[in-house]
């Protein structure tokens, strides 16, 4: 997501005056980097957002001796421009005793819930003299973007700073070859998503240049490989995969078109694109050097979609939690916004974010203009703007504050979502919600401590590959995700840019490593206590790490689209109010891979609680009416399962828009009891859904306020 304040704005201007006057008899060297983005598993157009984000000497942000900015966030100004197709470049100047770590962000890949940040390690250009593009490579040297995200099977670090998505071949010229599957045209030609080569094979055909090519028109010789084997994203239809020709076919023409093949029972009726192609082929020279053709929809027929509509969608956060904690203030210049996809996750426009206080309330409301397809998925989250030196004063001079972003607790910090219904001439109205998801029985009141057990296995740790856990040596600790929390404990916040561990670049104030765990019987399970001091609230987001000598590795976060970015736990209130003076949480395992943390984040108990109250195995599958009802703000129901399996529990609104999810667990049979918290939602009549495997059941219930 893009961040930037008012406050970092001014603080780059005057960083740039004393910058240029720190440097004024200093050497200046040329850095020119070009990056080619075929390798994001989505189609990135020309126009889409791509920038340079980084640190210089270990700060950000930082001003270069040519007046650019670099920082982990939006505040950066190095942005490349699109110089044909999947190639980009950036020149800019810095100074030769300047030491540049950075990363490639695409703005499209993280929209499209890829992860817009290149992985680890980060690239780096030391202190140094004369013209470069980075450490050890020259000039020439093109760099493809090495996402996050699962690409071709694999996650994470590509290689080098020139990995190629091909093997370089002496004496030959690669070309890249890609094309997305979607739209019509596809369909048409009895393309199958779900079909997989050999029974489907997608695959390029063109002019036999003897010696010089690969490609045939009677036969599949080159045969393309999905980008993804997640469903859920663009790279599952994109395919892609490389030719090679002798360095002396430099300048010829090549003929091709792509193809749907049967390898097994090719019969001849193949499905050839034909649908908008100039001349009926496509074409292309061959260059001198290695290259990537840029991706085009199949026949060149993009998918239709309807038009774009303009509504308005009212946004509305209860701060009420917040104020008690001292986190957010009116009078103290505070304020709340919404930031998105559909704003640019910025608020550079108060029209468009900007949420506002209802008189006499605690909740901060706003209708947002919106322009999208209807029924398609928003991504957003809520910010708070805080007034920097106020905030500051008020809790001890801390020299770091909280960035501002939200990290929802019901998404384990990752971006919330919503359905855009596109109603012209009339408003989409979402629930109440909670910033950070905390409601009033999540707060721990002020005098109460609740001393909290972690536990983890450390065992995958020592097969990690890319840093092995060394017991003898490496300490192992809790980094602490959520710095709004961290605040209310008096922990000092760590810049995340400052943490070279960290690898994602999102400049998000955070707290590391706030305490030691121990192993003190060597069985490799490290235990320890941390207290938390009220007034706080009773949910925590971290993930462990471990290493030396101020150098650790962290258990990788998710991405921001989805659930379990990272682990979350809650204190659960006792039943009369009062927390209790010691709280378990579950033997965990380290995790050193990435993608989400399944099974290790719970849901809120103030918002639900579900318990088993007979433990019989029932007859049959059951639902119970809800009491009391009509309710406000919390009733009770239950239901019955017969067997182990998969049970949810949703409730939706009279529109069937889904505003709660219950429950959503394996389950062993018994007879349960669900105590639902509504206050966030407004009045009205709500449905509530049980699925348990092929039965399904819903009753009604009214909220009165």
């Amino acid at each position: 997501m893009r961040i930037a304040t008012t406050y970092c704005r001014w603080l780059g201007l005057l960083l740039v005056t004393a910058c240029l006057a720190g440097t004024a008899y200093g050497q200046n060297r040329t850095v020119t980097l070009t990056l080619n983005t075929a390798t994001v598993a989505d189609t990135i157009r020309t126009d889409s957002f791509i920038e340079v984000r980084g640190a210089g000497n270990g700060t950000a942000p930082f001003t270069l001796v040519d007046g650019n900015m670099i920082d982990w966030g939006d505040v950066s100004t190095i942005e490349p421009e699109n110089i044909g197709g999947d190639y980009w470049r950036v020149t800019f100047e810095v100074a030769d005793t300047t030491n540049l770590v950075f990363k490639f962000y695409s703005q499209q890949a993280e929209d499209a819930g890829l992860n817009g940040w290149e992985a680890d390690p980060n690239p780096e250009i030391p202190v140094g003299t004369g013209d470069t593009t980075n450490t050890g490579v020259p000039l020439s040297t093109v760099h493809f973007f090495e996402a996050q995200s699962e690409y071709r099977g694999a996650e994470q670090d590509r290689g080098d700073y020139d990995w190629r998505p091909w093997e370089a071949k002496e004496d030959s010229i690669a070309i890249w070859f890609r094309v997305a599957m979607f739209g019509p045209h596809s369909e048409e030609l009895g393309y199958d998503p779900s079909a997989s080569s050999p029974d489907q094979n997608i695959g390029v055909r063109g002019d036999n240049l003897g010696s010089a090519s690969m490609l045939d028109w009677g036969s599949t010789n080159l045969v393309l490989d999905r980008e993804s084997t997640n469903d859920n994203v663009a790279g599952y239809n994109i395919y892609s995969g490389v030719a090679y020709y002798p360095t002396s076919a430099a300048g010829t023409e090549q003929a091709y078109k792509f193809v749907i093949d049967d390898a097994v029972l090719d019969d001849g009726n193949l499905g050839w694109e034909d649908a908008n192609l100039s001349g009926n082929n496509r074409t292309f020279t061959i260059p001198e050097d290695d290259s990537t053709l840029q991706w085009v929809y199949l026949g060149n027929t993009p998918p239709t979609s309807t038009e774009p509509v303009a509504s308005a969608v009212i946004f509305s956060v209860d701060l009420s939690p917040l104020e008690d904690l001292g986190l957010f203030d009116v009078a103290r210049g505070d304020t709340l916004e919404v930031r998105g996809d559909f704003n640019g996750w910025d608020c550079d426009n108060p029209d468009d974010c900007l949420l506002l206080r209802a008189p006499g309330e605690s909740v901060f409301e706003q209708a947002i203009p919106i322009t999208a397809i209807p029924l398609t998925e928003r991504n957003y989250k809520f910010f708070l703007n805080l007034n920097d030196s106020l905030f500051r004063a008020e809790f001890g001079g801390v020299e770091v504050i909280p960035s501002g972003w939200e990290e929802p607790i019901s998404t384990q910090g990752a971006n919330r979502t919503f359905i855009f219904e596109g109603l012209e001439n009339d408003f989409q109205d979402l629930p109440v919600f909670r910033f950070n998801d905390i409601y009033d029985g999540n707060i721990i009141p002020d005098g109460a401590n609740v001393d909290v057990n972690f536990s983890v296995d450390m065992s995958p740790a020592l097969a990690n590959q890319s840093d092995p856990f060394e017991p003898a040596s490496d300490t192992v600790s809790i980094r602490i995700a959520e710095p709004f929390w961290a605040i209310t404990q008096g922990y000092e916040l760590t810049p995340r840019d400052d943490d070279p561990t960290l690898g994602d670049g999102i400049n998000l104030a955070s707290f590391a490593r706030i305490f030691q765990l121990t192993d003190d019987d060597n069985d490799m399970i490290y235990t320890g206590t941390l207290t938390f001091r009220g007034l706080t609230y009773g949910a925590i987001q971290y993930q462990y790490a471990y290493g030396a000598d101020g150098q650790f590795f962290i258990e990788p976060e998710g991405g921001t689209a989805g659930e379990g970015r990272r682990r979350t736990r809650f204190i659960a209130p006792n039943a009369d109010g009062s927390w209790p003076p010691s709280w378990d949480f579950p033997q965990e395992t380290f995790r050193p891979e990435g993608g989400p943390f399944t099974g290790a984040f719970e849901q809120n108990p103030v918002t639900v609680g579900v318990e088993a109250v007979n433990d019989e195995v029932p007859s049959t599958i059951a639902l119970g009416q809800n009491y009391p009802n009509p309710f406000n703000p919390t009733t009770t129901f239950e239901y019955a399962i017969t067997r182990t399996q998969n049970v949810k529990i949703r409730v939706y609104d009279m529109l069937g828009r889904l505003v709660e999810t219950l429950v959503d667990a394996t389950q062993p049979p018994a007879t349960y009891q669900v105590t639902f918290d509504a206050s966030r939602l407004a009045s009205g009549v709500y449905i509530y859904r049980l699925e348990a495997g092929n039965q399904v059941m819903t009753k009604r219930m009214l909220l009165i306020k």
